[in-house]
């Protein structure tokens, strides 16, 4: 007589332990997809800063260096106010480029501000043909860069009476352009990202062209001469 064998099932144990088996693998693999996720858009965020931080760089250096010897205002006295800059803005007169659909110079000016999260490169600008004193104050300015560790603009002159050049982050020869603009900024950025040395070498300069200095980069700047006063 043949006998039949009982199918032998699952225990609890076995059951519960397959559960958790599973469970784990699915943890993992929901875990690979949020990190790869997490890397995916950690490097489009990286990308599209350094391509701001890139294109504000090129719009700075542009507009600085096509600054233009020309009247912003006069003083009571007499005396011409072309160029103004000190520690925390710069204001010159200088085109609009092409795809920003103006025409003709504008006074322009570059601002390190303080803004809700650390400080701001701000930009404003009001039209010259026309333009009066307290005409770019009354424009709203428009956000560059955010959340800044600190910025400053620091120019490079030449003492007129022994030739020889020097850095200050105050410019008082207002009638006169520098012959260059450096922009230091001091990112707060969690990727790490770093605002690369930028010194503008202006190339129009009505009151002073005797003079050529070699400019390579902003480590290499010379420490105020002339007696020329810093400004705190």
């Amino acid at each position: 007589m043949m006998q039949l064998r009982r199918m032998r099932g699952f225990t609890l144990i076995e059951v519960m332990l397959a559960i958790s088996l599973v469970a784990l693998v699915m943890a993992m693999a929901y875990g690979g997809f949020r990190a790869a996720v997490r890397a995916s858009n950690t490097g489009e965020v990286i990308i599209e800063e350094n391509n701001r931080l890139r294109v504000v760089q090129q719009f700075v250096r542009r507009q600085l260096m096509l600054a233009q010897a020309l009247d912003i205002e006069e003083e009571a006295d007499g005396e011409r106010i072309r160029f103004l800059g000190d520690r925390d803005r710069v204001r010159f007169v200088s085109p609009m480029p092409g795809y920003l659909s103006y025409g003709g110079p504008y006074v322009q000016q570059l601002s390190i501000e303080r803004g809700m999260e650390g400080y701001e490169l701000v930009y404003y600008y009001a039209m010259y043909n026309g333009y009066e004193p307290g005409d770019i104050e009354a424009h709203d300015g428009i956000v560059l860069l955010e959340g800044l560790a600190r910025g400053e603009f620091h120019y490079l002159g030449m003492d007129p009476e022994n030739q020889e050049v020097f850095w200050a982050d105050f410019w008082e020869m207002t009638d006169e352009l520098p012959m260059a603009v450096a922009v230091e900024i001091d990112l707060e950025r969690e990727h790490g990202q770093v605002w690369p040395d930028l010194i503008a070498p202006v190339m129009v300069d009505a009151g002073r062209q005797d003079g050529q200095v070699r400019i390579e980069r902003a480590a290499d700047m010379l420490t105020p001469r002339g007696g020329r006063r810093e400004r705190r």
